[in-house]
């Protein structure tokens, strides 16, 4: 259920757009960290994304999105969504210290971009797109989407430049 709305809110929007921004011209407007961990996941995802490795660089991933969506929301006035955040997103992050089955880190992203949308139309504060598609790819994945190979390449891609 919760994926479902997840997809009919976000993907359809955020695949049109998709990594384009990292083979594009404006690849220079990425912020540095963020393009880090896109290379990072278009070298060690595709095809695994269900393998520890993985999983921790999306966690990894999540570790930017959440802080840098926090500091933007505590910039725009609005702490009061800090702390829903941190307990949205706080599962997307555990790969980074441990072990966790993949199902269990694919429902913890789907709850983490779940939150991060809703915190999004309530507060009219939106996280890094580029970060925030990096989440939705690992989901649309590790859910096995028809999209997902489609994603693969275009990442792959974008990494080589």
């Amino acid at each position: 259920m919760k994926f479902q709305k997840f997809f009919t809110l976000c993907a359809a929007l955020l695949l049109a757009a998709f990594f384009g921004f990292v083979a594009s011209a404006n690849a220079q407007q990425i912020k540095p960290q963020v393009m880090a961990h896109a290379k990072n996941i278009a070298s060690i995802c595709p095809g695994s994304w269900e393998q520890q490795n993985c999983l921790e660089a999306v966690s990894a991933s999540n570790i930017t999105l959440a802080s840098n969506y926090a500091q933007a929301l505590d910039n725009a006035g609005k702490s009061s969504q800090l702390e829903p955040l941190k307990q949205l997103c706080a599962a997307s992050t555990a790969a980074t210290k441990g072990e966790y089955p993949a199902e269990a880190m694919s429902s913890a992203f789907t709850e983490c971009a779940n939150g991060i949308y809703d915190i999004s139309r309530k507060s009219g504060v939106k996280p890094d797109q580029s970060n925030y598609q990096l989440l939705v790819a690992a989901i649309l994945c590790l859910n096995k989407d028809p999209q997902c190979q489609m994603l693969e390449k275009s990442m792959q891609q974008g990494a080589a430049h």
